[in-house]
């Protein structure tokens, strides 16, 4: 239901900001709509209509936009009062901008509206080296990352909605793309791992700092510092030698926080390395020893990031080693996007409830989700507004969480949580509990070389079926046209060249292990050339799909993978029928047997899906990579 609203002079102040909204959701400011007047408080959100005027009493100021979502929602009620208080006193989202997808700044503005109006106060920009750095042009060179000017327009723009722009940098390690470079190899350690204790280093970090001091009015930065697997182990031991890691990563630390306060930001990390470099791993069941804790810096903001746990217990276990630490201590969950070109929302909505009860029962007051783009950011970005309204609502409410967080997305997208949730189909080929959130048959099935068939041992004969169903359902949803209705299209037409392409392998394995020609012959006359036309319909639709929310920049890999498959698809057809032809004596792919990717030895109680969200492992197993 359309929510118009007549402005009063208090309600002025929002009037461009309402006018931009108009642009997501059809909330506009009319001359005989709702009468809306507001005013600013000190406890929580306060919506009260009565007949055809309406106000709301905000303590922050992006909770009178989600003041106004309220108001859509209740539209056709005549009167009520809401009453709400944020659990959380930091919440919101961290999009990936380093996976090749750089949002474009409409999409990125459109984030943040979508934000302000669930309620959530902080967006976080993760960027690795996508993003100047006037110092060092190689920093992200040819990334078509954000400028200094493209960002302090983001945080203008945001703080307009209440909601502020928070950069999520690395400063230790994940900096594959900027160690590249000839000009920077003297500060790499070894892989994508600065070299610590080496002055260039720390010089290359204040100037990313600096510039993204520029650009922000945020007090707090996330530094990263995760997953620095190579610390200490390349050219820091050939140079200095061994150094316990613990010791050396609480140095570099202490180095990188130094320069943090020297531009007035409060630093925050994830906190796995610790447990990394005590346990050998993050998940465990260890407690750091007191020595190496008093070792920590405790002006910095440790992070627990989890977005696998299905057991609230162990959410409860982690946050309690957490707070072992002398440090504030975060959460930050995950909206999965991240496993190819399908997300799983489902596995997220799940574990999002059970982390963010135990954050609330432990006293966490910081929180946000996380968006990545693993592997080339295949997912459509507006997949994540589920978990959003989720991580919002499980802060603002008590009950009936469910309800609210789908009449929220309804009232938003026009579509409710449970139809996001057939997004997830294409990957749900099979029924198990819990969800493998990382199971992502949808990816390799596409992208797999279909004479080699890497994944053919994990295909069901059910599956053309199942990806049948998916593009009808998804179709059906798509041709609503809705403004996200391009996310369901998309979506539908791959699982169109699924619903083919995914036997393909099996199909000419058996066709040529019985030397049937005639069956052969079907699969390259009519077979291909149906799958090779849902093909190029599902490339333009991705292509839609990217231009609309993403910069180009990345998209090039998209099409040396698209280009790739295709001429193999191509390669197959002229293959095969070389050998129905006679011209060829074999088809030396197909007299290869076909063994189980994931190398098990039983399929006894496991799925027959796998995990893999590596396109070089996906398309070949031959050398495809820097060796």
């Amino acid at each position: 239901m359309k929510l118009k609203l007549s402005l009063t002079e208090s309600a002025e102040r929002f009037a461009s900001q309402i006018e931009m909204l108009g642009a997501i959701t059809d909330i506009a400011v009319t001359n005989d709509g709702l009468k809306l007047s507001c005013e600013k408080g000190c406890d929580g959100l306060t919506v009260t209509k009565e007949n055809n005027a309406a106000h709301i009493l905000f303590e922050k100021d992006v909770e009178f936009f989600r003041g106004l979502l309220t108001l859509k929602v209740r539209a056709g009620e005549t009167s009520f009062r809401v009453h709400e208080k944020a659990h959380f006193a930091f919440n919101g989202e961290m999009l990936d901008n380093s996976r090749n997808s750089v949002l474009n700044m409409k999409t990125a503005k459109e984030v943040i509206m979508y934000s302000a109006l669930l309620g959530l106060d902080n967006v976080l920009l993760y960027n690795e080296e996508t993003f100047e750095v006037p110092e060092d042009p190689y920093f992200g060179y040819m990334r078509m990352g954000y400028s200094k000017k493209d960002v302090r327009e983001l945080t203008d723009f945001a703080k307009g909605f209440g909601v502020t722009i928070v950069p999520c940098i690395q400063t230790l390690a994940h900096l594959a793309q900027t160690l590249r470079w000839a000009c920077h190899r003297d500060i790499c350690d070894a892989g994508d791992t600065l070299l610590v204790e080496e002055e260039k280093t720390y010089a290359l970090i204040e100037n990313i700092i600096k510039s993204w001091r520029d650009c922000v009015d945020t007090d707090i930065a996330n530094i990263g510092m995760d997953e620095a697997f190579y610390l200490g182990r390349g050219q820091y031991m050939d140079k200095h030698g061994y150094k316990p890691h613990f010791e050396l990563m609480c140095e570099h630390l202490k180095r990188v926080i130094k320069i943090c306060k020297k531009y007035n930001f409060k630093p925050m990390i994830w906190s796995d390395m610790f447990f990394h470099l005590v346990f050998g791993g993050y998940y465990t069941d260890g407690v750091i020893d007191q020595e190496l804790l008093d070792m920590v810096p405790t002006d910095v903001i440790l992070t627990y990031w989890d977005y696998y746990s299905t057991d609230k217990e162990k959410y409860d276990r982690q946050i309690k080693k957490h707070l072992a630490f002398k440090n504030e201590i975060a959460f930050a969950g995950g909206a999965w996007k991240w496993s190819g070109i399908v997300p799983s929302i489902d596995h997220s909505m799940h574990v999002t409830k059970l982390a963010l009860e135990a954050c609330r029962e432990n006293g966490i007051s910081t929180v946000f989700t996380t968006a990545w783009g693993d592997n080339g950011a295949e997912a459509s970005i507006m997949t994540i507004l589920p978990v959003l309204a989720l991580f919002a609502e499980i802060s603002y409410s008590e009950t009936d969480v469910d309800q609210k967080v789908s009449d929220k997305i309804e009232a938003l997208t026009g579509y409710t949580t449970s139809e996001f949730m057939t997004l997830c189909s294409l990957n749900r080929t099979t029924e198990v509990d819990p969800i493998v959130p990382q199971s992502n048959p949808a990816k390799y099935l596409f992208f797999q070389d279909p004479l080699m068939g890497l994944f053919d041992y994990h295909v069901l004969p059910s599956f053309p079926a199942h990806f049948a169903a998916c593009a009808e359902t998804l179709n059906a949803l798509a041709n609503r046209g809705e403004k996200l209705s391009y996310v369901f299209d998309t979506l539908s037409k791959l699982a169109a060249v699924l619903e083919l392409k995914c036997d393909l392998g099996v199909q000419l394995k058996a066709a040529y292990d019985a030397d049937d020609k005639p069956a052969l012959t079907r699969l390259a006359d009519i077979v291909i050339p149906d799958l090779l036309s849902r093909f190029d319909v599902y490339y333009e639709a991705f292509r839609t799909q990217w231009y609309k929310e993403s910069r180009p920049g990345g998209f090039d890999v998209q099409d040396l993978r698209f280009g790739g498959l295709k001429q193999r698809i191509l390669n197959a057809q002229r293959t095969v029928r070389a050998y129905v032809n006679g011209e060829i004596e074999a088809i030396s792919e197909l007299k290869q047997k076909r063994l189980p990717f994931d190398c098990r030895t039983s399929d006894e109680g496991r799925d027959i899906n796998v995990d893999c969200n590596f396109w070089n492992y996906i398309s070949t197993p031959n050398v495809n990579s820097n060796f």
